[in-house]
Formats: C-alpha cells, structure tokens, sequence
C-alpha cells in the first residue's frame, strides 16, 4: 500500500510540473519572448568577424574582385571658400568629402540597426578608394579635438566615408577683364592607382555639391550654378576616373573703384586746374603737373604690386595708362604755352640780329664800292628780313608792329591753348569713358557669359 501510495504522489507532481511548464510557454508566446532568449554575440566578436580576423577580410583587395569595377559615390559640402590668390592663381576651400561604395563582404544580419558608425580608426582594416586631388597645391586634415572622420557601415554592405579637409587648389586665371573679370576654378577628384577597370567615381546624383548658407567671399561672388562633369585621364599606365566640379566667381569692383578708378580719376581732374592758373605762375603749374605725375605713376606701381607678371594688357592697366598719359599731357601743355608765350622774345632776338648781319653787310658794301655809293645804301630796319619772314611761328605777323603789339598777341596765343585744353581734355576723357566703360562692362561680359 504504501508503494502504491508514493508512485500516486510522484505521478501528481510530474502533472504538476507539466502544468507549470506548459503554462510558462503560453504566457511567454503572449508577451512576445522566446521562450529562451538568444545571445547577441559582443561588440568585439561581431567587428573582428565583420573585419576579416575570423572571416577571412583582406583590405587590400577590393571589392568584387577580378569582378566588375568598384562605383564610388562622391559629394562635397563646401564649409569655407576664400582666399584666391591672384599672384599664384589658387584658391583655398574648406570641404567634407563623401565617398560612398558598396563592400558585400562588410554586410551582416547579426544586428537589427540599420547602420552602425565605426570609430575612425577601423579605417585602416577596409578597403577605401585612393581618390586624391588632381589639382592639389597643399592639403591638410583636421584633428582638434579628434580625427574629424566618420565610417558608417549598412547592413547590405554599403559603406560611408566622409573626412573634412582644407585644400589649395590650383586655379589658373585670365586676368585681361581685371577687375571686372569672372573666373572658373575647377576641382579635379581622380584615382591614383586602380584603372576604370576597377574603380568608377561619379557624382551624387541630387546634392552633388552643398554650399554653407553664410558662405560670402570678400571679392568674389559664387554663383548658384556648379559645372559638374567627368575629366577621365589618360597616361601610359593606363585610363583612370576622374570627376570635376567647376565652381564660376564673378569679381566683385567695389575695393577697386574706391581704392584705384576714383583715386586715379580725382588725379587727371587735379591736372586740368593748371588751365586755370595764371600762366606766368611757373612754379604753381609746374609743381601741380610734376605732382600729379608722381601720383599717377605710384597708384599706377600699387595696382600691379598684388597681380601676377602677365604678358598682356589688362583692363585695370589701359585706365592707369591713359590717366597717366592726360597727366603728362597737362604737364606737357604748360610747357607749350610757356613756350608760345616766351617766342616774342624769341623775335625780337631774332630781328636784332638780323638787323645786325645787315649793318654789317651794308657797311662791307660801302668799302668796297667807295664813298661814291653812299647815296645808295640802304636804310637799316627797314621790314622783316627773309629768313625771319620763312620762320612758321613769324610768318602771320604784320611788319611794323611794335613791342607790346607782338607780345600781346604771343601772350593770346598761349592763352587760347589753355582755353582750348579746358574744353578738349575734358571731353577727350569723357569720351575714353564711355568707350572703356562700355568695352568692358558690356561687351566683353557678354562674351564670358556666353563662354561659361
């Protein structure tokens, strides 16, 4: 009886814990848990999986190796842009630049995000692109307060690389507009050692190029409109990709009206107030044209001081030039009028000896020919002498005149020279105006509109 009796207890118990267990499962299927949970495996043991410790990943061989070529995905967001050189025709920018590929040996399912960010320094165990700058001056990265990298990895093996760079990039300039000049700096991304064969670059396709809202140059304006295009190159070691970007800058006159154009104009104006002053005021019309010159010739020195030696004319050179030229002639038309205005000295010099080699001439003629001739001599200062009468300057004056009546008309002659330049160096400068101005501004910036 008893043994009975101990195999109906256990026989109880074994129910029970049936019950129990069968009621664990129900209530675990209704609180959506499995019954027993699985392990995700650790941080470390999923990177040393997914980088090729225990998978066999090699980052020295691309993707789809001995398989179609690598398509990497580039765009740049441009931080800063400024500093363009004229002298050594570059331009400095401040970008992150985006790659992005797709790597199916970096693709997992062990864990449900859909991305994962790597430190910066997993960088070294994948495989990247080996994009550079075809156009690179100088580069630099950036490590304050750590490596400004960023790797992002996706669960279909697409992988995210993005790294923020100051580049010099060389910029070569056509300055014969200058300043009224537009130029077109290119960025070249191309690959230094795999072959169209393996690696394509090609632009995003919306975004391509993203520009700072604040971003504002000092002299340049940047236009919304950005020549995106291909540059693919070829060398003796083979074809590779090559993408461009060309960025148009439309220069910006403003430093250069206040700091040349009306600086240089003022002068050539300051020159013309020497058509106005007394002509016998020597040392006030030679002193104002000398230093109107000097001006010239210094605003001249500075407006090349900050521009490469070029072989041509630039815009910026002819107005310098013509400025210094009305200086010059203003100083120049002082000197014809002290000139005119001096010649009745000049003739009655001339007459005087003219008289003289006369007398002489008579009194020889006498000894010669005897007393007998005397009655025959002829009357000295009588009329202009021939060669005096050949002189072009002598030739419209009247005989008879007098002393004052031949200054006064040289002294009107000088004064209708300064009356004349008060109405001809104006207008002639007015009208160099208009046509530089006008070639310039209009004409010419048609021409490069309808180049870019």
């Amino acid at each position: 009886c008893l043994p009975r009796m101990l195999l109906h207890i256990l026989y109880l118990l074994w129910t029970s814990f049936q019950f129990f267990l069968q009621g664990r499962s129900v209530l675990c299927k209704e609180m959506k848990f499995p019954s027993r949970a699985v392990k995700p495996p650790s941080p470390s043991d999923f990177l040393d999986k997914l980088m090729g410790r225990t998978s066999g990943y090699d980052a020295r061989i691309r993707p789809n190796f001995k398989g179609p070529p690598v398509n990497v995905t580039c765009n740049i967001f441009i931080n800063s842009f400024g500093s363009i050189t004229e002298t050594t025709m570059d331009y400095r920018l401040n970008v992150f630049l985006r790659q992005q590929w797709n790597d199916p040996r970096l693709a997992y399912k062990e864990y449900p995000d859909d991305s994962l960010d790597l430190d910066p320094s997993m960088l070294d165990s994948i495989w990247k692109p080996d994009l550079f700058f075809a156009n690179e001056k100088g580069a630099n990265f950036h490590e304050v307060t750590t490596d400004n990298k960023l790797l992002r990895i996706f669960q279909n093996g697409n992988v995210l690389y993005s790294i923020r760079l100051t580049l010099v990039l060389s910029c070569p300039m056509d300055l014969k507009n200058f300043p009224m000049d537009s130029q077109t700096c290119t960025m070249q991304l191309e690959s230094f050692g795999y072959t169209m064969n393996d690696l394509i670059f090609e632009w995003l396709d919306v975004g391509a190029v993203q520009v700072a809202d604040d971003l504002m140059l000092p002299q340049f304006v940047l236009k919304e409109e950005k020549g995106l295009g291909y540059c693919t190159k070829h060398y003796n070691t083979g074809k590779f990709t090559c993408i461009e970007v060309k960025f148009y800058l439309e220069r910006q006159m403003g430093y250069y009206l206040i700091q040349m154009y009306i600086p240089s104009l003022l002068t050539v104006i300051l020159s013309w107030v020497s058509f106005w002053i007394n002509m016998d005021a020597a040392p006030a019309r030679v002193g104002l044209g000398i230093t109107t010159v000097l001006t010239m010739t210094t605003q001249s020195s500075g407006s090349r001081a900050s521009l490469p030696k070029v072989s041509y004319v630039k815009a910026i050179d002819i107005w310098m030039a013509v400025c210094l030229l009305f200086v010059f002639a203003a100083l120049l038309e002082y000197a014809a009028v002290n000139f005119v205005s001096r010649q009745h000295k000049e003739f009655f010099r001339l007459r005087k000896k003219l008289k003289e080699q006369q007398r002489q001439r008579n009194e020889e003629e006498l000894a010669q020919q005897g007393f007998l001739f005397q009655s025959f001599g002829l009357a000295l200062g009588t009329g202009t002498a021939p060669e005096m009468d050949a002189t072009p300057i002598f030739a419209d004056l009247p005989p008879g005149l007098g002393f004052y009546d031949i200054r006064r008309r040289f002294v009107d002659r000088a004064k209708r020279i300064d009356t004349i330049s008060r109405a001809v160096f104006p207008m002639s400068f007015l009208m160099f105006n208009v046509l530089y101005w006008l070639t310039y501004k209009v004409l010419r910036h048609e021409d490069v509109q309808a180049t870019l």
